[in-house]
Protein backbone atom coordinates (compact mmCIF):
# COMPACT_ATOMS: atom_id res chain seq x y z
CA UNK A 1 0.00 0.00 0.00
CA UNK A 2 3.26 2.54 0.21
CA UNK A 3 2.02 3.97 -3.10
CA UNK A 4 -1.59 4.50 -2.32
CA UNK A 5 -0.74 5.74 0.59
CA UNK A 6 1.32 8.95 -1.44
CA UNK A 7 -1.15 9.27 -4.06
CA UNK A 8 -2.01 12.60 -4.30
CA UNK A 9 -4.03 14.10 -8.13
CA UNK A 10 -1.42 17.22 -7.30
CA UNK A 11 1.23 15.32 -6.35
CA UNK A 12 4.08 16.10 -9.07
CA UNK A 13 5.53 12.40 -9.14
CA UNK A 14 1.52 11.31 -9.63
CA UNK A 15 1.39 13.64 -12.92
CA UNK A 16 4.31 12.23 -14.56
CA UNK A 17 3.36 8.74 -13.92
CA UNK A 18 0.44 7.93 -12.44
CA UNK A 19 0.05 4.49 -13.72
CA UNK A 20 1.91 2.60 -10.74
CA UNK A 21 -0.23 4.16 -8.36
CA UNK A 22 -3.45 3.38 -10.40
CA UNK A 23 -2.30 -0.09 -10.54
CA UNK A 24 -1.72 -0.76 -7.18
CA UNK A 25 -5.31 1.06 -6.46
CA UNK A 26 -7.04 -0.94 -9.01
CA UNK A 27 -5.86 -3.92 -7.00
CA UNK A 28 -5.91 -3.38 -3.46
CA UNK A 29 -8.92 -0.16 -3.07
CA UNK A 30 -10.71 -0.37 -6.48
CA UNK A 31 -13.04 1.80 -4.04
CA UNK A 32 -10.26 4.76 -2.71
CA UNK A 33 -11.65 7.62 -0.86
CA UNK A 34 -9.44 10.85 -1.68
CA UNK A 35 -9.93 13.32 1.68
CA UNK A 36 -8.47 16.68 -0.53
CA UNK A 37 -10.91 15.89 -3.61
CA UNK A 38 -13.73 14.21 -1.16
CA UNK A 39 -14.16 11.67 -3.61
CA UNK A 40 -14.27 8.10 -4.26
CA UNK A 41 -11.99 6.98 -6.77
CA UNK A 42 -12.71 3.91 -8.93
CA UNK A 43 -10.03 2.42 -11.17
CA UNK A 44 -11.17 -0.89 -12.43
CA UNK A 45 -12.75 -0.73 -15.66
CA UNK A 46 -15.92 -2.57 -15.13
CA UNK A 47 -16.87 -0.03 -12.66
CA UNK A 48 -15.88 2.94 -14.49
CA UNK A 49 -17.94 1.28 -17.33
CA UNK A 50 -21.14 0.73 -15.64
CA UNK A 51 -20.87 4.40 -13.98
CA UNK A 52 -20.46 6.12 -17.67
CA UNK A 53 -23.14 3.67 -18.78
CA UNK A 54 -26.08 4.83 -16.11
CA UNK A 55 -26.75 8.04 -16.00
CA UNK A 56 -30.05 7.67 -14.14
CA UNK A 57 -27.39 6.42 -11.45
CA UNK A 58 -24.42 8.22 -12.22
CA UNK A 59 -25.66 12.43 -12.38
CA UNK A 60 -23.31 14.37 -14.20
CA UNK A 61 -25.06 18.12 -12.40
CA UNK A 62 -24.65 19.47 -9.06
CA UNK A 63 -21.45 17.66 -8.53
CA UNK A 64 -18.90 18.60 -5.62
CA UNK A 65 -15.22 18.24 -6.07
CA UNK A 66 -13.10 19.57 -2.82
CA UNK A 67 -16.28 20.68 -1.53
CA UNK A 68 -17.42 22.91 -4.14
CA UNK A 69 -20.18 22.54 -6.40
CA UNK A 70 -18.89 23.07 -10.52
CA UNK A 71 -21.29 25.33 -11.33
CA UNK A 72 -20.12 27.88 -8.58
CA UNK A 73 -16.57 27.65 -10.96
CA UNK A 74 -18.64 28.18 -14.29
CA UNK A 75 -19.88 31.45 -12.75
CA UNK A 76 -16.01 32.26 -12.06
CA UNK A 77 -15.44 31.41 -15.94
CA UNK A 78 -18.20 33.87 -16.85
CA UNK A 79 -21.03 31.09 -17.78
CA UNK A 80 -23.70 32.24 -14.84
CA UNK A 81 -26.00 29.39 -14.47
CA UNK A 82 -25.81 28.33 -17.94
CA UNK A 83 -26.05 24.64 -18.91
CA UNK A 84 -23.63 22.67 -20.22
CA UNK A 85 -23.39 19.69 -22.18
CA UNK A 86 -20.67 17.91 -19.25
CA UNK A 87 -22.64 19.56 -16.22
CA UNK A 88 -26.24 18.71 -17.26
CA UNK A 89 -28.40 14.97 -17.25
CA UNK A 90 -31.68 14.84 -19.88
CA UNK A 91 -33.70 16.12 -20.54
CA UNK A 92 -31.66 19.35 -20.44
CA UNK A 93 -28.85 16.97 -21.89
CA UNK A 94 -30.67 15.90 -24.69
CA UNK A 95 -32.04 19.78 -25.82
CA UNK A 96 -28.18 21.00 -26.10
CA UNK A 97 -26.40 17.35 -27.98
CA UNK A 98 -29.29 17.91 -30.30
CA UNK A 99 -28.32 20.88 -31.19
CA UNK A 100 -24.71 20.07 -31.62
CA UNK A 101 -25.17 16.45 -32.82
CA UNK A 102 -26.02 17.48 -36.75
CA UNK A 103 -22.91 19.26 -37.26
CA UNK A 104 -20.72 16.42 -35.78
CA UNK A 105 -22.01 13.59 -38.21
CA UNK A 106 -19.52 10.91 -39.45
CA UNK A 107 -20.21 12.03 -43.10
CA UNK A 108 -19.65 16.19 -41.66
CA UNK A 109 -16.75 14.95 -39.94
CA UNK A 110 -14.99 13.00 -42.29
CA UNK A 111 -15.86 15.87 -45.52
CA UNK A 112 -12.77 17.57 -42.92
CA UNK A 113 -10.40 15.44 -43.71
CA UNK A 114 -9.16 17.04 -47.33
CA UNK A 115 -8.79 20.38 -45.11
CA UNK A 116 -6.76 18.94 -41.94
CA UNK A 117 -4.31 17.03 -44.41
CA UNK A 118 -3.78 20.30 -46.15
CA UNK A 119 -3.00 22.42 -42.79
CA UNK A 120 -1.04 19.18 -41.26
CA UNK A 121 1.01 18.88 -44.32
CA UNK A 122 1.75 23.06 -43.98
CA UNK A 123 2.90 22.74 -40.32
CA UNK A 124 4.83 19.52 -41.09
CA UNK A 125 6.75 21.94 -43.37
CA UNK A 126 7.27 24.54 -41.34
CA UNK A 127 7.56 22.42 -37.73
CA UNK A 128 10.87 20.60 -39.66
CA UNK A 129 12.48 22.69 -41.47
CA UNK A 130 14.80 23.20 -38.75
CA UNK A 131 16.78 20.17 -37.60
CA UNK A 132 15.26 20.51 -33.88
CA UNK A 133 11.32 21.95 -33.21
CA UNK A 134 9.06 21.57 -30.07
CA UNK A 135 6.44 19.69 -31.39
CA UNK A 136 3.43 20.82 -29.44
CA UNK A 137 3.00 24.29 -30.48
CA UNK A 138 4.18 23.62 -34.39
CA UNK A 139 1.73 20.70 -34.53
CA UNK A 140 -0.01 19.26 -32.16
CA UNK A 141 -1.78 22.51 -30.50
CA UNK A 142 -2.32 24.80 -33.88
CA UNK A 143 -3.83 21.62 -35.93
CA UNK A 144 -7.23 21.37 -33.88
CA UNK A 145 -7.76 24.72 -32.79
CA UNK A 146 -7.80 26.04 -36.26
CA UNK A 147 -10.31 23.66 -37.39
CA UNK A 148 -12.35 23.86 -34.47
CA UNK A 149 -11.97 27.81 -35.04
CA UNK A 150 -12.56 27.24 -38.55
CA UNK A 151 -16.08 25.16 -37.87
CA UNK A 152 -16.95 27.80 -35.10
CA UNK A 153 -16.14 30.67 -37.67
CA UNK A 154 -14.07 32.52 -35.58
CA UNK A 155 -12.19 35.08 -36.85
CA UNK A 156 -8.69 34.06 -38.05
CA UNK A 157 -7.23 36.77 -36.43
CA UNK A 158 -8.44 35.58 -33.25
CA UNK A 159 -7.26 31.94 -33.15
CA UNK A 160 -4.20 32.60 -31.17
CA UNK A 161 -6.39 34.18 -28.53
CA UNK A 162 -8.61 30.92 -28.54
CA UNK A 163 -5.73 29.02 -28.20
CA UNK A 164 -5.06 30.57 -24.89
CA UNK A 165 -8.11 30.89 -23.68
CA UNK A 166 -8.73 27.34 -24.00
CA UNK A 167 -4.81 26.81 -22.32
CA UNK A 168 -6.20 28.70 -19.55
CA UNK A 169 -9.57 27.66 -18.69
CA UNK A 170 -8.34 23.64 -19.19
CA UNK A 171 -5.28 24.47 -16.82
CA UNK A 172 -6.92 26.11 -14.34
CA UNK A 173 -8.45 23.18 -12.41
CA UNK A 174 -5.79 22.43 -9.99
CA UNK A 175 -4.80 26.14 -8.90
CA UNK A 176 -8.40 26.89 -8.36
CA UNK A 177 -8.88 23.48 -6.20
CA UNK A 178 -5.56 24.37 -4.20
CA UNK A 179 -6.81 27.67 -3.07
CA UNK A 180 -10.44 27.86 -3.12
CA UNK A 181 -11.04 30.05 -5.92
CA UNK A 182 -10.38 30.92 -9.07
CA UNK A 183 -7.58 32.52 -10.27
CA UNK A 184 -7.34 36.48 -11.42
CA UNK A 185 -6.21 36.02 -15.03
CA UNK A 186 -8.43 33.12 -15.70
CA UNK A 187 -11.00 34.80 -14.91
CA UNK A 188 -10.01 37.53 -17.04
CA UNK A 189 -9.56 35.15 -20.16
CA UNK A 190 -12.54 33.80 -19.30
CA UNK A 191 -14.07 37.09 -19.56
CA UNK A 192 -12.54 37.98 -22.43
CA UNK A 193 -13.66 34.89 -24.71
CA UNK A 194 -16.98 35.59 -23.39
CA UNK A 195 -17.10 39.32 -24.78
CA UNK A 196 -15.98 37.80 -28.08
CA UNK A 197 -18.47 35.07 -28.55
CA UNK A 198 -21.43 37.17 -27.57
CA UNK A 199 -20.19 39.72 -30.15
CA UNK A 200 -19.67 36.94 -32.99
CA UNK A 201 -23.03 35.48 -31.63
CA UNK A 202 -25.12 38.85 -32.16
CA UNK A 203 -23.75 39.31 -35.21
CA UNK A 204 -24.53 35.42 -36.89
CA UNK A 205 -27.71 36.39 -35.61
CA UNK A 206 -28.28 39.04 -38.08
CA UNK A 207 -26.45 37.66 -40.61
CA UNK A 208 -26.47 33.80 -40.88
CA UNK A 209 -22.99 32.05 -42.47
CA UNK A 210 -22.54 28.55 -43.14
CA UNK A 211 -20.92 27.96 -39.63
CA UNK A 212 -21.56 26.37 -36.34
CA UNK A 213 -22.54 29.43 -34.70
CA UNK A 214 -24.89 30.43 -37.41
CA UNK A 215 -26.51 27.30 -36.17
CA UNK A 216 -26.40 27.30 -32.98
CA UNK A 217 -28.16 31.27 -33.01
CA UNK A 218 -30.68 30.35 -35.17
CA UNK A 219 -34.08 28.23 -34.40
CA UNK A 220 -34.67 25.02 -36.77
CA UNK A 221 -36.94 22.01 -36.44
CA UNK A 222 -38.96 23.11 -33.31
CA UNK A 223 -35.48 24.36 -31.43
CA UNK A 224 -34.67 27.58 -29.80
CA UNK A 225 -32.03 29.55 -30.77
CA UNK A 226 -28.98 29.63 -28.38
CA UNK A 227 -28.11 32.63 -26.20
CA UNK A 228 -24.94 34.33 -26.42
CA UNK A 229 -24.06 33.11 -23.47
CA UNK A 230 -25.07 29.43 -24.22
CA UNK A 231 -23.04 29.52 -27.46
CA UNK A 232 -20.02 30.81 -25.35
CA UNK A 233 -20.50 27.84 -23.46
CA UNK A 234 -20.23 25.36 -26.28
CA UNK A 235 -17.33 27.07 -27.66
CA UNK A 236 -15.55 26.73 -24.38
CA UNK A 237 -16.43 22.88 -24.72
CA UNK A 238 -15.30 22.08 -28.21
CA UNK A 239 -12.90 23.83 -27.48
CA UNK A 240 -11.53 21.39 -24.61
CA UNK A 241 -13.09 18.51 -26.64
CA UNK A 242 -11.89 19.05 -29.59
CA UNK A 243 -9.06 20.82 -28.89
CA UNK A 244 -7.04 19.68 -25.59
CA UNK A 245 -8.19 16.06 -26.64
CA UNK A 246 -6.34 16.00 -29.98
CA UNK A 247 -3.37 17.82 -28.65
CA UNK A 248 -2.79 16.09 -25.98
CA UNK A 249 -3.45 12.82 -27.74
CA UNK A 250 -1.10 13.89 -30.82
CA UNK A 251 2.10 14.70 -27.95
CA UNK A 252 1.45 11.56 -26.04
CA UNK A 253 1.81 9.12 -29.59
CA UNK A 254 4.63 11.02 -30.52
CA UNK A 255 5.98 10.18 -26.85
CA UNK A 256 4.84 6.92 -26.25
CA UNK A 257 6.82 6.21 -30.41
CA UNK A 258 9.78 7.14 -29.22
CA UNK A 259 9.99 5.47 -25.91
CA UNK A 260 9.04 2.34 -27.77
CA UNK A 261 11.36 1.89 -30.19
CA UNK A 262 9.94 -1.56 -31.87
CA UNK A 263 6.57 -0.20 -32.63
CA UNK A 264 8.38 3.28 -34.19
CA UNK A 265 10.04 0.87 -36.40
CA UNK A 266 6.82 -0.98 -37.67
CA UNK A 267 5.01 2.81 -38.40
CA UNK A 268 8.27 3.72 -40.75
CA UNK A 269 7.41 0.31 -42.38
CA UNK A 270 4.00 0.53 -42.81
CA UNK A 271 2.96 4.50 -42.06
CA UNK A 272 -0.40 4.18 -44.09
CA UNK A 273 -3.21 5.72 -42.82
CA UNK A 274 -4.69 2.53 -40.85
CA UNK A 275 -1.39 1.93 -38.94
CA UNK A 276 -1.08 5.71 -37.86
CA UNK A 277 -5.30 5.66 -37.10
CA UNK A 278 -3.97 2.13 -35.08
CA UNK A 279 -1.35 4.45 -33.19
CA UNK A 280 -4.05 6.69 -32.27
CA UNK A 281 -6.14 4.03 -30.81
CA UNK A 282 -3.18 2.22 -28.81
CA UNK A 283 -2.02 5.71 -28.05
CA UNK A 284 -5.91 6.51 -26.21
CA UNK A 285 -5.61 3.19 -24.40
CA UNK A 286 -2.01 3.28 -23.10
CA UNK A 287 -1.49 7.43 -22.07
CA UNK A 288 -5.08 8.66 -22.38
CA UNK A 289 -5.56 12.50 -23.08
CA UNK A 290 -8.08 12.67 -21.14
CA UNK A 291 -7.74 10.98 -16.90
CA UNK A 292 -10.95 10.93 -15.08
CA UNK A 293 -14.64 12.35 -15.74
CA UNK A 294 -16.34 13.15 -12.71
CA UNK A 295 -20.20 11.66 -11.52
CA UNK A 296 -22.46 11.85 -8.45
CA UNK A 297 -24.49 9.04 -7.31
CA UNK A 298 -28.16 9.49 -7.24
CA UNK A 299 -29.31 6.60 -5.13
CA UNK A 300 -27.00 3.70 -3.26
CA UNK A 301 -25.08 2.02 -5.31
CA UNK A 302 -22.87 -1.10 -5.09
CA UNK A 303 -19.54 -0.99 -6.89
CA UNK A 304 -16.12 -3.00 -6.25
CA UNK A 305 -15.17 -2.33 -2.47
CA UNK A 306 -18.11 -1.86 -1.27
CA UNK A 307 -21.74 0.50 -1.39
CA UNK A 308 -21.65 4.05 -2.05
CA UNK A 309 -24.48 6.18 -0.43
CA UNK A 310 -26.47 8.45 -2.94
CA UNK A 311 -24.95 12.02 -3.03
CA UNK A 312 -21.47 10.64 -3.24
CA UNK A 313 -18.70 12.45 -5.46
CA UNK A 314 -16.87 10.15 -7.80
CA UNK A 315 -14.38 10.09 -9.84
CA UNK A 316 -13.90 7.39 -12.56
CA UNK A 317 -10.47 7.32 -13.87
CA UNK A 318 -10.62 6.47 -17.65
CA UNK A 319 -6.64 6.06 -17.77
CA UNK A 320 -6.45 3.33 -15.21
CA UNK A 321 -9.38 1.33 -16.59
CA UNK A 322 -7.79 1.19 -19.72
CA UNK A 323 -4.85 -0.25 -18.03
CA UNK A 324 -6.84 -3.09 -16.29
CA UNK A 325 -5.69 -6.05 -17.07
CA UNK A 326 -8.77 -7.71 -16.52
CA UNK A 327 -9.80 -6.38 -19.66
CA UNK A 328 -6.45 -5.62 -21.53
CA UNK A 329 -3.66 -8.21 -21.42
CA UNK A 330 -0.30 -6.71 -20.66
CA UNK A 331 -1.83 -3.73 -20.35
CA UNK A 332 1.56 -1.43 -19.85
CA UNK A 333 3.09 -2.46 -22.84
CA UNK A 334 2.33 0.19 -25.67
CA UNK A 335 1.45 -2.13 -28.61
CA UNK A 336 -0.53 -0.49 -31.57
CA UNK A 337 -1.75 -3.84 -33.37
CA UNK A 338 -3.90 -5.13 -30.19
CA UNK A 339 -7.89 -4.96 -29.75
CA UNK A 340 -8.84 -1.64 -27.79
CA UNK A 341 -12.31 -2.45 -28.30
CA UNK A 342 -13.41 -1.24 -24.54
CA UNK A 343 -11.68 1.94 -24.29
CA UNK A 344 -12.66 3.91 -22.11
CA UNK A 345 -10.80 7.82 -22.96
CA UNK A 346 -14.16 9.15 -25.42
CA UNK A 347 -16.18 8.15 -22.16
CA UNK A 348 -19.78 6.32 -23.15
CA UNK A 349 -23.42 6.55 -23.71
CA UNK A 350 -25.26 9.74 -23.26
CA UNK A 351 -21.79 12.00 -22.63
CA UNK A 352 -19.58 10.14 -25.09
CA UNK A 353 -16.96 12.70 -26.08
CA UNK A 354 -18.66 14.94 -28.68
CA UNK A 355 -14.68 15.66 -30.10
CA UNK A 356 -14.08 11.94 -30.65
CA UNK A 357 -14.90 11.39 -34.36
CA UNK A 358 -12.68 14.58 -35.00
CA UNK A 359 -9.80 13.78 -32.99
CA UNK A 360 -9.58 9.89 -34.41
CA UNK A 361 -9.82 11.89 -38.14
CA UNK A 362 -6.76 14.63 -36.95
CA UNK A 363 -4.58 12.58 -35.32
CA UNK A 364 -3.74 9.35 -37.60
CA UNK A 365 -3.93 12.19 -40.32
CA UNK A 366 -1.27 14.17 -38.67
CA UNK A 367 0.85 11.40 -37.73
CA UNK A 368 0.98 10.12 -41.82
CA UNK A 369 1.97 13.42 -42.58
CA UNK A 370 4.77 13.66 -39.98
CA UNK A 371 5.86 10.06 -40.94
CA UNK A 372 5.93 11.30 -44.92
CA UNK A 373 8.24 13.42 -44.13
CA UNK A 374 10.31 13.03 -40.80
CA UNK A 375 10.16 9.48 -40.51
CA UNK A 376 12.79 9.43 -37.47
CA UNK A 377 12.63 11.45 -34.73
CA UNK A 378 14.10 11.40 -31.14
CA UNK A 379 14.00 13.44 -28.17
CA UNK A 380 16.21 16.74 -28.65
CA UNK A 381 19.02 17.67 -25.92
CA UNK A 382 16.65 20.42 -25.12
CA UNK A 383 14.18 18.46 -23.68
CA UNK A 384 14.02 17.97 -20.28
CA UNK A 385 14.00 14.17 -18.70
CA UNK A 386 10.66 14.69 -17.14
CA UNK A 387 8.17 15.64 -19.42
CA UNK A 388 5.96 18.73 -18.12
CA UNK A 389 2.04 16.92 -18.10
CA UNK A 390 0.36 20.81 -16.96
CA UNK A 391 -1.46 21.34 -14.06
CA UNK A 392 -4.91 19.47 -14.61
CA UNK A 393 -5.48 16.24 -12.80
CA UNK A 394 -8.38 15.86 -15.28
CA UNK A 395 -6.63 16.23 -18.63
CA UNK A 396 -3.15 14.58 -19.35
CA UNK A 397 -0.66 15.56 -22.24
CA UNK A 398 2.84 17.31 -23.01
CA UNK A 399 3.17 21.24 -22.68
CA UNK A 400 6.22 21.05 -24.58
CA UNK A 401 8.09 18.36 -26.39
CA UNK A 402 11.18 19.18 -28.44
CA UNK A 403 12.20 16.92 -30.90
CA UNK A 404 15.13 16.37 -33.16
CA UNK A 405 15.64 14.50 -36.41
CA UNK A 406 17.92 11.21 -36.39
Amino acid sequence: MELLNRFDFFNPEVMRNPYPYFAEMREKAPLHYDAKMQAHVLTRHEDVSYVLKNPALFSSSMIRIAGRLQNERSKDLALGDVDSLLTSDPPVHTRLRGKLNRSFTPKQINALEPRVRELSRALVAEMTASPEFEFMSGLASPLPVTIIAEMLGVDISRRRDFKRWSDSIANSGNATLQSGKTPEDVVRNAKEMLAYMTEVAQARRREPRGDLISLLVQESEGQEALTPEEVNSFAILLLLAGNETTTNLLGNALTALIRHPEEYEWLRRDPSLAACAAVAEETLRYDSPVVTVVRRTTQEVELSGGKVPADTTLFAVVSAANRDPRRFPNPDRFDPRRDTVGLMSFGHGIHFCLGAPLARLEAPVALQELMARTPRLGFSPRQPEHIDYGASFALRGPRALWLQKT
